[in-house]
This record gives C-alpha cells, structure tokens and sequence, in this order.
C-alpha cells in the first residue's frame, strides 16, 4: 500500500481548458475595468473642465459689465466739467488691462463724432442726402475702395426699388441670398456684411472712419473737428490738403469753429453745422480674460447735454463681438 504522500493529483485536458477560461474572463475584466476606470477619468475631468469655464464665463461678463460701469462714470463726470470733448480729456487715454484676481479686464472709450455716420447717406424719408453721400464717396476713394459700393449702401437703406448710381443693388442683385434689402437705416455695424460688395476687408478698413449709428433730429451727425482723423476731415471739407490736415490737426484742441476755420482757404463753403467740438454717442469697447474664456463687447452709449439730463448716460446697444473658450476636447486634453 503507498503512502498518501506520494499521491500527485492529475488535471485532466478538460480541468486545464476550465483554468484557461477561467484566466481569460479574469484578465477581460481587468482590462475592462481599467478602461471604465480610465473613461470615469476622464469624463470627471471635462466635467471639471466645464464647469470651470462656465464659472469663467460668469466672471467675464461681471467684468465686462463692471469696465461698462466704469466708463459711463468717466464720461459723466467729464461731461459735468467740460462742455468740449477732444483727444487728452481722461476718457480718450488708453489703460493697460486691469488684473482680477486670476483674470484681466480692459475697456477702450471712443466717441463716434470722430466718424462719418453711415446711416447720414439716407434721410429719415428714406432719400438720399446728397451732401453726405459725397462725404462718403470721398472717404471710399482716399481709402482706395470702389466708390459704387456707396451706391449698394444707399440701395440698402433708401426707400424706393431702382437701383441708385452704377453700383447700384436692389432685390434682384440678391436673388442667390435669403434675404432682402433692408430698406431701412442699419441697426449694427456687422449689418454692412450683408451688403453686396462689403467683404470683410472693406468692412475692416472702414472702422477707422465710419461709424453705424442712430442720426440725431437735426438730420446729420456733427463730426467732432478735435478728435475726427485727417481722412474724415478731408472727406467733409473736400478742399482741403494732407498738407491742410495735418497743421489744422497739430493746432487741436480747439475752443470755437469760427477759430478753427478762421483764415483757412480750404474752409470756404463749408457748412459749420456739420462740425462740432463735443461728442454725444460714444462707443465702449471690453475685453474680459478669465482662464480660457475670452470674451469682448461692443456698447454704445449716449451722453446728455443741456438741460436737467445734462451728463445722464443712455445705453443704446450692447452687442457681442467675440467669446473665444478653449474647450477641453479630447484632441486638446491630450
């Protein structure tokens, strides 16, 4: 009889195949868990990853609201000093961007007075007022720009359907667009990228000019000669020179337009009730940066003058030019 000691137990062929099993369910369930494990990671990061950027949004918006604050109180308080506006009063320096805890802040004060006001080419009838149509014919060709896209602008705001000058573009020169002609004054600056011809490098070089505002009662927008650009200066006084320009500029600020024309040649002829020395609707430009959200707003605001409202501030439009966020795909994540 032998001894149990030297009893070795056997595995048959179907025990082996039953532990081979065995070890590759268990290996699949490793290998399973650990890409849930991986997945649940990386789904609680983008989670966090969101709700980060919400919260940067929030604060960005509160930012851009707080330079808006900010730089109505500037302009109300300057208008309660001075009854002039020109280009070394406080509101017009430029500011570094201001730090906010993890993110910045930074507002840009401009008057519009500065600009020749695009929706001036057509009065409240719905015709065309030849006088500005002019100015902005001369501002297109100093800029280099085909002056038949002014034609285009008008047909987009005039009342009747015939085409105006050579340029011109009524309903039918849109038939491969959703859309009419407005036949009404342009409400936003990004408006003008739905007319033809106005791409968005005629868009972009129009900026430094032209402006898209409401015009006041009197009919016409007053350029402010203490802030207005050489171009715009020498789009409504067509007489006069670069050479004209940059003396009348270098002599700014003014105190008065008879002083300021006085003894110019250029200025015979030119009608003093399109000039001013004072800006009325101002434009405030943001730019909020918090984390990977950027966000930038465009508001215009109209200041007050004479009178009990003298200095009150009016928001007249906000709009959203930008919020860049850099969200956390998995292509960025990775």
């Amino acid at each position: 009889m032998k001894c149990e000691c030297d009893i070795v137990p056997v595995l048959s062929a179907d025990g082996r195949k039953e532990r081979g099993a065995a070890l590759i369910i268990v290996l699949g369930l490793v290998a399973l868990i650990s890409t849930w494990a991986v997945s649940a990671a990386y789904e609680d990061m983008l989670s966090l990853r969101r709700a980060e950027n919400s919260q940067n949004v929030v604060w960005a918006e509160q930012a851009s609201q707080s330079a808006l604050i900010l730089s109505a109180k500037i302009l109300r308080d300057d208008g309660k000093h001075t009854q002039t506006d020109d280009l070394d009063e406080s509101w017009a320096q430029d500011t570094p961007p201001f730090s906010i805890d993890d993110g910045s802040v930074f507002g840009h004060i401009i008057d519009t007075n500065r600009f020749i006001n695009l929706n001036a080419v057509v009065d409240k009838n719905g015709k065309v007022v030849v006088e500005v149509e002019k100015q902005v014919k001369a501002l297109f060709t100093m800029l280099d720009l085909d002056t038949g896209l002014v034609d285009a602008l008008i047909d987009w705001m005039d009342a009747d359907d015939q085409p105006h000058g050579a340029g011109g573009a009524e309903d039918s020169a849109y038939y491969n667009k959703d859309y009419h002609v407005k036949n009404a004054p342009l409400d936003r600056w990004q408006e003008l990228r739905l007319i033809r011809g106005f791409d968005e490098t005629v868009v972009n070089q129009l900026a430094s000019v032209a402006v898209v505002r409401e015009v006041p009662a009197s009919g016409f927008s007053a350029i402010n000669i203490n802030t207005a650009g050489m171009k715009v200066l020498m789009a409504i006084m067509p007489q006069m020179t670069v050479a004209d320009a940059e003396i009348f500029v270098a002599g700014r600020p003014y105190t008065s337009i008879s002083q300021a024309l006085q003894g110019k040649s250029w200025a015979a002829g030119v009608k003093q009730a399109y000039l001013s020395m004072a800006s009325d609707i101002f434009m405030v430009r943001t730019e909020a940066r918090f984390g990977r959200v950027i966000l930038r707003e465009k508001f215009m605001l109209r200041r007050q003058s004479g009178g009990e409202q003298s200095g009150k501030i009016i928001l007249l439009s906000s709009e959203r030019v930008e919020r860049d966020m850099v969200l956390a795909t998995a292509e960025k994540v990775q």
